[in-house]
């Protein structure tokens, strides 16, 4: 899709764009530079910190646990299934 020459940004042919407000068709703001860094900064924090959790050993899950897992499960399914319905 190309834009001619005499359009400028923001401009609206569709006549629900062309009822809005022009700060509606505005472009998106620009980061800062001193946000970019920020985020470059917490990326590089979040990649070398140790986050993950350790492996679940399937020997230490009781029947309990098989049992409320499944009745979370069904309780959320009947609340959806009634939602739906």
């Amino acid at each position: 899709m190309t834009m001619s020459p005499t359009t400028a940004y923001g401009t609206a042919r569709h006549s629900f764009r062309a009822s809005l407000p022009r700060h509606a068709l505005r472009e998106l703001p620009r980061y800062e530079p001193e946000v970019v860094a920020a985020m470059k900064r917490a990326d590089i924090l979040l990649r070398e910190a140790e986050i993950r959790s350790e492996p679940v050993n399937l020997s230490r899950i009781s029947m309990q646990d098989l049992r409320d897992f499944l009745l979370a499960y069904c309780a959320c399914f009947f609340a959806i299934m009634a939602f739906i319905a």
